[in-house]
């Protein structure tokens, strides 16, 4: 259920809704920044280490981690 609607000068628009973010569409895309390490231990990291999983794979490259999530799929930049 969308709440309240934002609208800047520019047409950038803003919706804000409740429910369970990992009950997205498919076609939907989900991202969300980790640390280094990977260890994802407190919040929302801990939902999608749960749902994903992947974290050894991430530590085994050595990288600066950015983490995607696109159509059920995840994806490192």
């Amino acid at each position: 259920m969308a709440g309240r609607l934002n609208e800047d000068p520019e047409g950038s628009r803003i919706t804000y809704v409740k429910g369970d973010l990992f009950e997205c569409s498919r076609t939907d895309s989900l991202a969300h920044c980790i640390s280094e390490d990977c260890r994802m231990g407190a919040g929302i990291a801990v939902l999608f280490k749960k749902k994903f999983g992947g974290v050894q794979e991430l530590l085994n490259q050595r990288l600066d981690v950015v983490w995607i999530v696109c159509s059920g799929k995840m994806y490192l930049l």
